[in-house]
């Protein structure tokens, strides 16, 4: 759109949906977002921060949006959603490959662990409720999934809860793919979303997005780019695809 103004959006430090790589911002969900919006005309700036950051820039309307979000009663307060999926993320529990901890889909057998999550991180209705009734006797916060995957290898906790992909990914950047392990069965599946500040209206922008994104899910593009990252996995982590 000529003369719009650039819209600047951020998003969580976490391979591989985004992150920066040779001084440029990449990632799977990086690359949707800006072919949506070269679609639909707006400029965007997209900054990689930690997440508890990403929430308060947004709250504080410093910034224009976030994604990707899960949907929480409290981020409504301050964040007006897109209506089209960004992402489903597959939620599930990692420990040491070499740890005899089991999962059967009971979080409460799990309360004398110690568990690793991120700071200002939603995990899904599921396991928010857990945390929020004190289901976990020993919770450790870090600032990003690699942090946590550190203190995991180094016994310093005993499980982490991760989106699928971005533990794995993570595992590999860190080149300890071999270390970890996924329990099954996963925690849930989420449905993620670009969010706006409710400090501004963004409601034409919000609109155009979701036009753009339905048609990158029907043209085949949306597929391509999740190809591009995750070859082999897009079906599994992504259930919203046709």
């Amino acid at each position: 759109m000529v003369g719009a103004q650039t819209l600047v959006l951020a998003a969580a430090d976490s391979v591989p949906t985004a992150y920066v790589e040779h001084g440029k911002q990449t990632g799977l969900l990086v690359d949707v977002i800006t072919e949506v919006f070269k679609r639909i005309g707006y400029p965007v700036d997209i900054a990689i921060m930690p997440w508890a950051r990403c929430l308060a820039e947004a709250k504080a309307g410093r910034i224009d949006g976030i994604f990707s979000v899960y949907q929480t009663r409290e981020r409504q307060e301050f964040l007006t959603y897109a209506d089209e999926v960004l992402i489903t993320q597959v939620q599930a529990l990692f420990v040491r490959k070499d740890s005899a901890i089991t999962f059967d889909g009971d979080l409460s057998k799990l309360s004398e662990l110690r568990l690793g999550i991120i700071n200002q991180t939603s995990y899904g209705p599921r396991l928010d409720a857990a945390l929020e009734r004190g289901v976990f006797k020993r919770v450790d916060v870090a600032n990003s999934v690699s942090a946590s995957l550190n203190k995991l290898l180094h016994d310093r906790i005993d499980l982490i809860p991760s989106y699928r992909h971005v533990a794995l990914d993570s595992a590999r950047t860190m080149g300890a793919a071999g270390s970890v392990k996924e329990l099954t069965p996963a925690i849930e599946a989420i449905p993620s979303y670009l969010a706006f500040s409710n400090k501004k209206d963004y409601a034409k922008v919000i609109g155009a997005y979701n036009q753009a994104l339905r048609a990158m899910k029907k043209d085949g593009t949306y597929d391509a780019i999740f190809n591009k990252y995750l070859v082999g996995e897009v079906r599994r982590t992504n259930p919203d695809v046709p």
